[in-house]
């Protein structure tokens, strides 16, 4: 989750306004302040129950990523604007003062809170940053509409460049936009026809993905192949591998 080498620090300039606002929210951070000083109040702190499912966050170019939260206590982003690219991020989640508390296996750390307004608010803290000062960086944080929650993530599949000996990752965001970890260009945009999820890449090709059992298949079309009424590739895919979620 970081820009270049951090998707929250950008040139490690802030403005006077985002200061004061990073600020003002430290007082809503679980590891801010003691438990007794803490602004938000008790009818404010999550519950266990509320926890699993995705959610939509923004990063310090207040650009949407999500985060997918399972019951078994995993987190897995598709934040893709770092090194890693589509890699995503893995790690796990708990509950701290009853806020969402998430940290990264490489060292990133982010919580969402529910403030003394009801509203939600992510803050993030870079590897080795103290939790108990002021975030690197914050933003919003909302519940993925179910109608999206369902599609995004992170998937890896099988290349057709390889002919299937290599596998590949696709991070599928709640903005409708996909990124992938290899070729170039990397971008594409992403929709729904029935029980299947399409890609076109900005070179023109074709990525489809559907489940299969407790697995998923994939298909891929060349570019300048036409889409039917329904948004459908038109014709047979180029090539056809397996894949899987990534929880």
């Amino acid at each position: 989750m970081r820009l270049a080498t951090s998707r929250r620090m950008k040139g490690m300039r802030t403005p006077l306004r985002v200061t004061v606002l990073a600020c003002s929210f430290i007082l809503a951070s679980c590891g801010a302040l003691p438990a007794s000083e803490r602004s938000a109040p008790a009818n404010g702190a999550f519950t266990a129950a509320e926890v699993p499912g995705t959610w939509s966050l923004t990063d310090d170019e207040n650009v949407t990523f999500d985060v997918v939260l399972s019951a078994e206590g995993t987190a897995v982003s598709n934040w893709s604007k770092g090194p890693q690219g589509a890699k995503g991020e893995e790690g796990r989640w708990a509950l701290k003062d009853g806020c969402i508390e998430i940290d990264y296996t490489d060292g990133w750390h982010d919580a969402i809170i529910r403030d003394h307004r009801g509203w939600l608010v992510k803050q993030s803290y870079a590897p080795g940053a103290s939790r108990s000062g002021p975030p690197t960086n914050h933003g919003q944080a909302v519940r993925t509409p179910e109608v999206l929650a369902r599609w995004v993530g992170l998937y890896e599949t099988q290349s057709q460049e390889s002919a299937g000996k290599q596998t590949f990752r696709i991070a599928i965001q709640s903005s409708h936009v996909a990124w992938k970890t290899i070729g170039t260009p990397k971008m594409g945009s992403w929709w729904v026809v029935g029980d299947r999820l399409h890609i076109r890449w900005a070179d023109g090709w074709i990525d489809e993905l559907h489940a299969d059992g407790n697995a998923w298949a994939s298909r891929t079309w060349q570019a300048g192949t036409a889409l039917d009424a329904t948004g459908t590739p038109v014709g047979g895919p180029t090539f056809q591998g397996r894949g899987r979620k990534v929880k």
